[in-house]
């Protein structure tokens, strides 16, 4: 059974679904065959960021419909071991009990699988994923972000839901400057321990014009990190400077 995650937030605009895509990356790149399947119906970006929109002809609704996961799936080229399954392009075709069997299919069928789900507080569809998938909350450094990540922490953990920090967007002039506050104020106020933190980038903001990351660049040495964390390695913080 591989290893599932949960990417969520509070209010959208924290680079949620780039911070899903570049985990799936590091995955790759730590030799784990990684399923991302985006759960954002009639919003879907993961497609467009990842290169694949031109050729995707079917999406998750289709598996549920009876589709084989094989037929479903998509390769991001230049970059093997990651697929991805598109969301639905219109809301309110997932259902719930179809993806529960779907969600334990793909946890046997590949290492790592990603659920980029929407940002908000609707987490009906959360009680469907494996036993012992891990919530990541994604929050980047300002006041109402963090307040909003607290709010879904204290809601997943009413249902049993294990959550962990992603602090993206991160800037490190801005702390020593006091205009955002730092790294130990950020987790206490989210009520959640840290998974890692990704910093501010160019090249994630270029993601859906280059559909991939530099193999030793900033925001990849970030997901390496985070990624090599959550399978369980000690990986210490670096400087804030160096994130």
């Amino acid at each position: 059974m591989g290893h599932v995650y949960a990417v969520t937030s509070g209010k959208g605009g924290v680079g949620k679904s780039t911070v899903a895509a570049g985990l799936a990356f590091a995955f790759v790149k730590l030799n784990k065959k990684t399923l991302l399947v985006d759960m954002d119906e009639g919003l879907r970006c993961l497609d467009l960021m990842l290169g694949v929109d031109k050729s995707a002809v079917f999406d998750l609704s289709d598996i549920l419909m009876g589709k084989e996961i094989s037929d479903v799936v998509y390769s991001v080229d230049g970059t093997d071991g990651l697929y991805l399954i598109p969301a639905p392009s219109s809301p309110g075709m997932i259902d719930a009990y179809r993806f529960t069997a779907f969600a334990k299919k793909a946890a046997e069928l590949y290492d790592t699988v990603i659920f980029d789900f929407p940002a908000g507080i609707d987490f009906s569809l959360y009680g469907c994923l494996p036993e012992g998938t891990l919530f990541l909350t994604v929050a980047v450094p300002d006041p109402v972000s963090v307040r909003d990540a607290a709010a879904v922490s204290g809601m997943l953990s009413d249902i049993s839901c294990t959550s962990k920090l992603i602090i993206n967007n991160f800037r490190c002039r801005l702390v020593k400057k006091k205009i955002f506050r730092n790294i130990d104020d950020i987790m206490d106020s989210a009520g959640l321990r840290l998974a890692g933190i990704v910093p501010a980038s160019d090249e994630l903001m270029l993601l859906s014009v280059n559909h991939r990351l530099k193999s030793g660049g900033r925001p990849m040495s970030a997901f390496l990190r985070i990624a090599s964390r959550l399978e369980g390695e000690r990986v210490l913080l670096p400087d804030p400077k160096k994130i």
